[in-house]
């Protein structure tokens, strides 16, 4: 009867391991490189309101379920449960329409195709009153675009 024979070729998994951090460490250095190509980190929440930050200087903290990103601009506070996703961009605004959260005054809502539906005492009255779907929202200071669901 013969006995199996289990031989260990130290040189080759030595340098499968060193080909395997290699290629780690390009990822890492690639992911570095494509994040520089990106001036503004943008954050938008549950109902498509999207806020944009200067990558300049920005440092981002966690605490107490709140996410605080903080630049040479200002701070801006998210509440992580309202926070849908996070991404880069290079211009400020992707739609040139600027997203604000709340708008405290009356506004008039418009259909995505420019159709007036009416004017509203405030963002959150036009919210209750609209069917589901995407919607403009003018008021006196700024326009806004906001999803309601």
């Amino acid at each position: 009867m013969q006995a199996n024979s289990f031989c260990i070729d130290y040189n080759k998994i030595m340098t499968n391991m060193k080909r395997l951090v290699l290629a780690g460490l390009i990822m890492i250095g690639a992911l570095q490189v494509q994040a520089y190509d990106y001036s503004y980190l943008a954050f938008q929440n549950a109902e498509g309101a999207t806020t944009f930050m200067a990558i300049e200087q920005l440092n981002i903290t966690i605490s107490d379920g709140k996410l605080i990103v903080t630049n040479t601009d200002g701070s801006q506070t998210f509440q992580l449960t309202d926070l849908s996703k996070m991404f880069f961009t290079q211009t400020a605004d992707l739609t040139g329409i600027s997203n604000t959260e709340t708008v405290n005054e009356t506004v008039e809502v418009f259909t995505t195709g420019g159709l007036s539906l009416g004017k509203f005492q405030d963002i959150n009255t036009a919210k209750v009153s609209l069917k589901p779907g995407l919607y403009i929202m003018k008021s006196k200071s700024k326009t806004t675009k906001i999803a309601v669901r």
